[in-house]
């Protein structure tokens, strides 16, 4: 392949990545410092020396505030290692996984309780957070689009990699009432659906809105067009209709992918046809090492 490197993987997504790793160290250091720093919800100066005494006494007994701290400072840990752990298992052709793409959300509502806990600590005046349903739903909602920006730019940042690219066939995917009648069965298309299919000489692009897949035809073990609707359930489905399907085999993968694109018939045909090419050259170059070793 002339562009080994353009074709490569997409590799760690490091930009959302940053993004989880911002409300890991958010939910961790941000509640501790509130409540070590915020001016006391009682005015000492205020109370009788009864009063006071008692209050020094529990202000001074902090142990189980930094027990408290240190548990979930743990549990958060344990949290974002196990993202790693089943992120690490995940990543493949896809510029965003689906670990990634969730794990922004997941570390917010974290950082988002351990502030409310200290909003509602009395002996705290500062309140960051209320807990009210229409906050909870813009703060979920602000760190949806943000991880939805983050995604876009790591996309539009792969793109680049293809911005001198030639493209023999693009196709769009075929949408129809057959992709929302499967949304109950189907996950992974709603939430990955594609939006445009293309084809060069030496590989498959699959463009979606927030996710680019470059699959090189080196790594193609043979393309077909199927006619039953259960093959959207048998493989990586990214269709979006079930009229159009074409099931993708991966040399390096048990799973096939499953798309629609619209010109079917003509996808299927140039990447048959680049397959064999592709393995042709791979079999003459394999047999020309060997003759050179022999000589």
């Amino acid at each position: 392949m002339k562009n080994d490197a353009q074709w490569k993987l997409p590799g760690w997504p490091w930009e959302l990545e940053l993004l989880a790793v911002i409300f890991v160290i958010t939910a961790i250091a941000v509640p501790v410092y509130i409540y070590y720093t915020a001016d006391p919800a009682i005015d000492a100066s205020e109370l009788s020396l009864v009063q006071r005494a008692a209050l020094e006494r529990q202000q001074g007994i902090d142990t189980w505030h930094d027990q408290q701290g240190f548990i979930f400072g743990i549990i958060i840990v344990g949290i974002y290692l196990a993202h790693l752990a089943i992120a690490g298992m995940n990543i493949d052709y896809n510029s965003t996984s689906f670990t990634h793409l969730f794990s922004p959300l997941v570390f917010s509502l974290i950082t988002y309780y351990r502030l409310l806990t200290i909003s509602r600590d009395k002996t705290v005046s500062a309140s960051i957070v209320s807990g009210s349903p229409q906050e909870i739903a813009v703060w979920i909602l602000g760190v949806v689009l943000i991880t939805a920006l983050v995604a876009r730019v790591r996309m539009a940042r792969h793109m680049l990699n293809f911005k001198n690219t030639k493209w023999d066939i693009i196709t769009p995917t075929l949408i129809d009432k057959s992709y929302f009648a499967a949304a109950v069965l189907q996950f992974r298309p709603l939430l990955y659906p594609p939006r445009t299919f293309r084809l060069s000489d030496e590989g498959i692009l699959l463009e979606g809105w927030l996710y680019v897949m470059p699959i090189p035809f080196t790594h193609v073990h043979s393309v077909d067009a199927v006619q039953n609707p259960s093959f959207m359930s048998s493989g990586l489905s990214l269709a979006t209709s079930s009229h159009s399907l074409v099931r993708v085999t991966l040399t390096d993968s048990p799973t096939p992918i499953i798309i629609s694109p619209t010109d079917r018939d003509e996808f299927v045909r140039y990447c048959r046809s680049r397959s064999r090419t592709s393995a042709a050259s791979t079999g003459t170059s394999g047999q020309t090492r060997g003759g050179t070793a022999q000589q």
